[in-house]
């Protein structure tokens, strides 16, 4: 990982070009053969992958933007209005590849200082990371060029046109079964690569590429050629195939808290397949991030999807849509307040109510995930770079759900693989019903809100438990996007907690005392002996009617959530600057539908 391990950077290694587009590059041979001249220099050279690869610790937790269930004050461009091709400056970052395919032309060359199953371990690493860089570029441009070797002028192909993504697909797959294979390190801190970080990856890749294809009715490449190498069934079942190797080799399981696995300093390795760790010298700034004015919150749309602790829906609930912040909470998945801040919680000792007033929880529902329960530094915590809990980012836990979710797909999931998976990860939870047979009943409220065209009880289930296990873990962007629910994005309406009207004190979490004064007015009477929150709608917050009570609303400009209709923004569009330069030297570059 990037925050742990220190390396001499490749290029001080090995001249390469850092230009970022694939037309551009010519590779210097200048000091080669100290690259791979032994094992030392060339786990140096891997080690710088892992910078530009793996999030670091603070991408780790601060990877999730909005979303439908999370807010802020703007989404990427990609998700507003305006965006097309010309706001593309770069395409994919194929530096990385560039760098790859050369370190791996140095391991076949006469200067590799050793060699047999040594040689292989290494390979696979490098064709490990070649593998999940080129999953990142497929996710963002559907077809892409692929290259498994230095590109120059002298390979005829720096301006070669986009190869079909089922073939992409294939290589990356061949790549991660050699790293499956052949990768013998091991990891006893969950900071390296593995066979089983190989493994997770491959397992996330066909299940991307499964469901895109099968919910955005995507069956051609851009250019119009069928995919000949993998059908969606097979896609799934590559997908539960990788997820399985990973559950039985013996060397993962759930652990015991939810919470604790975003609040240790240690990865917890039983869990964590890969992580983001801190050190003596590598600290993160978590609870500043969520406690202090970053307009973050998640919304009660979302949070209505979380059960009761009984495994009953919280929706089927009378009167569950009024209910307000002080019961909202009351017997249900104990993780949401693992998650956010429910009634009771304690800072530093000191019961606390949602940041609402200052902005860092415009909605109330204000998020703890990756936070300590108290100030890091004993102090002031506004300060930042003082948390020195670890962060996962590959775990268990989604292995889980992604055997399920494939098994579910291919019509094969049975009640003993429902309990091994969504009942075992609900057990951990605390929820105490729904654990042993899959369910037979599709949730209306999923449907309605979420999911309109799924009509599979279990798939439906398995969303849910996906989307709360894994909340804020980076996930939902790209979950919605091959779900064929983008629209979600802009359209998902971003709701916060009830309250029982303008005007008046509110008790927030029932403990008699005061918390809030929700009005649109510029000033609160001194006799409320609480906090003014204005929901006039000037900073994004307003208040709406909610039947017999007020909800809170937040609203970002209208073209800061966009989605266009025919749905092209599943993909980015390729830069308008790089398609004109294939143009002026003779060559095509396809772009994608909709651009």
């Amino acid at each position: 990982m990037k925050n742990i391990l220190k390396s001499i950077a490749f290029a001080a290694i090995v001249s390469v070009a850092a230009s970022c587009e694939i037309s551009e590059f010519t590779p210097n041979d200048f000091g080669e053969g100290m690259v791979v001249s032994n094992a030392t220099n060339i786990q140096m050279a891997l080690n710088t992958f892992y910078a530009s690869r793996f999030p670091s610790l603070t991408e780790a937790y601060s990877s999730e933007g909005g979303s439908d269930y999370a807010i802020a004050n703007s989404l990427s461009g990609r998700f507003t209005v305006g965006y097309d091709s010309k706001s593309e400056s770069s395409f994919g970052g194929w530096g990385t590849v560039r760098d790859i395919n050369y370190f791996l032309s140095l391991m076949e060359s006469e200067a590799c200082g050793v060699s047999g199953a040594e040689k292989a371990n290494y390979v696979a690493q490098g064709r490990f990371f070649r593998a999940l860089k080129y999953f990142e570029i497929l996710t963002q441009y559907g077809d892409i060029p692929y290259f498994d070797h230095v590109v120059t002028a002298a390979t005829g192909d720096e301006y070669k046109d986009r190869d079909s993504r089922d073939y992409v697909v294939l290589k990356i797959n061949e790549d991660l079964d050699y790293a499956m294979e052949n990768i013998t390190a091991e990891s006893k801190d969950a900071t390296t690569v593995t066979k089983y970080v190989a493994a997770f990856v491959k397992m996330r890749v066909n299940l991307f590429e499964a469901s895109f294809r099968k919910y955005n009715n995507v069956s051609t490449s851009v250019l119009g050629k069928a995919f000949s190498n993998y059908t969606v069934e097979d896609l799934y079942s590559e997908a539960a195939s990788a997820a399985k190797f990973i559950m039985d080799s013996g060397k993962f399981e759930l652990a015991s808290s939810y919470r604790s696995l975003f609040t240790s300093k240690a990865l917890d390795t039983k869990e964590v397949i890969l992580g983001a760790a801190t050190s003596s010298t590598i600290m993160g700034s978590q609870n500043t991030y969520y406690n202090y004015s970053n307009q973050k919150s998640l919304v009660r749309n979302f949070i209505n999807t979380y059960l009761m602790k009984d495994g009953t829906a919280y929706t089927a609930k009378a009167g569950y849509a009024t209910e307000t912040f002080a019961t909202e909470f009351k017997d249900r998945d104990p993780r949401l307040a693992a998650i956010v801040r429910t009634p009771g919680y304690k800072y530093s000792g000191k019961v606390v109510v949602p940041s609402i007033a200052d902005q860092s929880a415009p909605l109330g529902y204000q998020i703890i995930k990756f936070s300590l329960d108290a100030c890091p530094d004993g102090a002031n915590d506004s300060k930042g770079g003082s948390n020195n809990n670890s962060v996962p980012v590959y775990r268990y836990a989604e292995v889980l759900l992604a055997y399920a979710e494939a098994k579910a797909e291919l019509g094969q999931l049975s009640d003993a693989d429902w309990a091994a998976t969504v009942g075992a990860i609900r057990k951990r939870a605390g929820i105490t019903g729904g654990l042993t047979s899959k369910p037979t009943a599709v949730d209306s409220y999923l449907k309605a809100n979420f999911f309109p065209d799924v009509t599979d009880a279990a798939i439906m289930e398995i969303r849910r438990e996906r989307a709360c296990e894994l909340c804020l873990e980076g996930q939902r962007v790209d979950d919605l996007l091959r779900w064929g629910r983008g629209e979600l994005l802009a359209k998902a309406s971003w709701t916060g907690i009830n309250f029982p009207a303008l005007d008046s004190a509110y008790d927030a979490d029932g403990d008699g005392n005061a918390d809030y004064y929700f009005t649109t007015s510029s000033s609160v009477p001194a006799e409320s002996k609480s906090i003014a929150v204005k929901v006039d709608g000037s900073t994004g917050l307003a208040a709406v009617a909610n039947g017999s009570v007020m909800q809170l609303v937040y609203k970002v400009p209208e073209n800061n959530r966009y989605w266009a209709a025919d749905g092209h923004l599943v993909l980015k569009a390729l830069p308008y600057s790089e398609i004109e330069l294939y143009s002026k030297n003779g060559h095509t570059l396809t772009q994608n539908p909709g651009y």
